[in-house]
C-alpha cells in the first residue's frame, strides 16, 4: 500500500491521523487474512485495517506540507453548489470525505462554508458533516505542520473566516 512502512503515520478517512504500528496476521473466518494495526491517539484506539483493502478504505500516507499549501489553494477556488435535497447533499458529502484525499476534505469544508452564498441553509447533518471535515482537516494540519490542536484549529477557523469575505 502507496509504501508505507510500520512506524510512519497514516491518514485514516474514519478517526484522521493514527501510528501504522505494525503488519499483523490474524485468523478471520478460518482463513489467515493480513491487517495494518494503526493507533489512534486521539481515540486512544487501535484499529486493524484489511490490507487488502486499505487503499480503497482511503488509508495514505499523510499529505505532504505542498500538497496542503495546494489544498488550501483550491479552498479559494470557485466553491461548488450543493445539492437543494439534504440526503442528495449528505450522500456527495460522504463519499468525498470517505475517499481522505486532502482535496475532498477541502471541498467539503469550502462547500459548506459558501452555501450561504446562495442562500442554501445548512441543516443538521451539514454542520455534523462540515464538523467532521474540519476534524479531519485539523488533525492532519497538526501532525504535518508539527502544531499543536489549537494552533490548527486557529489556522482552520481563519481560513473559514476568510473564505466567507471571498466571492
Amino acid at each position: 500500500m502507496n509504501g508505507i512502512k510500520a512506524g510512519e503515520m497514516v491518514f485514516y478517512p474514519l478517526h484522521g491521523v493514527g501510528l501504522l504500528e505494525e503488519k499483523v496476521t490474524r485468523l478471520y473466518e478460518d482463513k489467515e487474512k493480513d491487517y495494518f494495526k494503526v493507533y489512534f491517539e486521539e481515540l486512544k484506539m487501535d484499529i486493524f485495517i484489511p490490507e487488502d483493502s486499505a487503499e480503497q478504505q482511503g488509508i495514505r500516507p499523510l499529505t505532504s506540507q505542498d500538497m496542503l499549501e495546494q489544498s488550501q489553494i483550491h479552498f479559494f477556488e470557485k466553491f461548488c453548489e450543493l445539492p437543494l435535497l439534504a440526503f442528495e447533499r449528505k450522500k456527495l458529502l460522504d463519499l468525498k470525505l470517505k475517499t481522505g484525499d486532502i482535496f475532498c476534505v477541502t471541498e467539503v469544508i469550502r462547500d459548506l462554508v459558501c452555501a450561504p452564498q446562495y442562500e442554501l441553509k445548512l441543516g443538521f447533518q451539514d454542520k455534523l458533516l462540515l464538523e467532521a471535515a474540519c476534524k479531519l482537516l485539523k488533525n492532519e494540519l497538526m501532525y504535518v505542520l508539527d502544531l499543536s490542536d489549537e494552533k490548527a484549529s486557529d489556522i482552520l477557523k481563519e481560513m473559514m473566516k476568510k473564505r466567507l469575505k471571498y466571492k
